[in-house]
């Protein structure tokens, strides 16, 4: 069977040196492969780090709690201490799928600083990966989204390690198998109402076309590539010419005049995250029109975008802070305050 081949010490060497690790289970197939293999690896390795299991019951199905309470009988049968969480409290009437993401990390999140895990372990495999290629690529994403998913990167706050992206979905599902296990039946994979599940259903099509997973995460993996290329030259550029200003930072006209299209929006997208602090990019159309107007001669007019304040003369351009936004104050406020003044 495929799971009979997948080598944990291989899998988990890029997190040897953790002192503790947290492993995020549902109980689905791909969270119990997960917490099977890492078992495995704590077993043959006692220099491995120690493993705490998290479950969570996100309030939302009757049948959670003893989804959790599965998981957690899984994880003593193996050896590992494990939490149950529960997400209390109303629910919101929309983005809930959102909420119940955030929810579920700040949960995990405060356990592992209980427990002093630093890193939490998630099953996100190859099919995943295909899965959010599609979908950004659908949604315009540039180099940056189109990488995919990361082997290591921070969600929510937590520091998040998935090594499992270069396995597919029906060899954790084989270990599983091995093992006799039946893991948990979530309805939501089935639910088209997710966008998710819809490329998920549309994979067999695509892969009988030869886009299967593992090209899409072959394109994910040279988009990757191109994208710290660019990034290299984009901030070479920009520690050369940029000049830092008290609450931002400005650029000589000239420096981007002759840069490639693709090194120039980066450029602009750092500048803009400079100023203005955003952690994440939005609208990239946006940054593409804005890196394209910076590119000319001419002046540009005061203009804002992600907290930043734009403008030109036509030989500088300035990256600036936006100003926080003072509240609005009614007339008969300013009335009544000006009264008791």
């Amino acid at each position: 069977m495929p799971g009979r081949l997948i080598d944990p010490a291989i899998l988990f060497a890029p997190l040897s040196g953790a002192k503790s690790l947290g492993l995020a289970v549902s109980g689905g197939a791909d969270s119990l492969a997960l917490m099977l293999l890492a078992a495995r690896w704590g077993d043959a390795d006692p220099d491995a780090p120690k493993l705490y299991v998290y479950s969570v019951d996100h309030g939302l199905r009757p049948e959670a709690a003893a989804e959790v309470a599965f998981v957690l009988a899984e994880a003593a049968r193996l050896g590992l201490p494990a939490s149950g969480l529960r997400w209390d409290g109303a629910k919101p009437a929309t983005g809930l799928s959102e909420a119940a993401r955030s929810a579920r990390y700040r949960l995990i999140g405060e356990a592992m600083q209980r427990d002093g895990a630093s890193i939490l372990v998630t099953a996100h495999h190859l099919d995943d990966q295909a899965e959010t290629v599609l979908m950004r690529l659908a949604h315009g994403s540039g180099l940056a989204g189109l990488r995919g998913m990361a082997p290591l990167a921070e969600v929510e706050g937590v520091t998040v390690a998935r090594p499992l992206l270069g396995i597919a979905r029906a060899e954790l599902a084989a270990l599983v198998a091995e093992a006799g296990l039946t893991p948990v039946a979530d309805p939501s994979n089935d639910d088209l109402h997710y966008e998710r599940v819809r490329w998920r259903q549309a994979m067999p099509q695509l892969a009988a076309l030869g886009l299967d997973a593992g090209r899409l995460a072959l394109f994910a993996a040279r988009a990757g590539e191109a994208h710290e290329a660019i990034a290299h030259i984009a901030e070479t550029t920009i520690g050369r010419h940029a000049v830092p200003l008290g609450d931002g930072v400005a650029m000589p006209t000239e420096a981007l005049s002759d840069l490639p299209r693709a090194v120039l929006v980066e450029v602009v997208g750092r500048l803009l995250e400079r100023a203005g602090g955003a952690r994440k990019r939005r609208q990239l159309a946006q940054i593409e029109l804005l890196a394209l107007r910076l590119q000319g001669a001419a002046a540009l007019k005061r203009t804002s975008l992600h907290g930043s304040v734009i403008a030109s003369d036509g030989t500088t351009v300035s990256f600036r802070k936006e100003p926080a936004r003072r509240p609005r104050v009614s007339p008969s406020a300013e009335i009544n305050r000006e009264g008791r003044n």
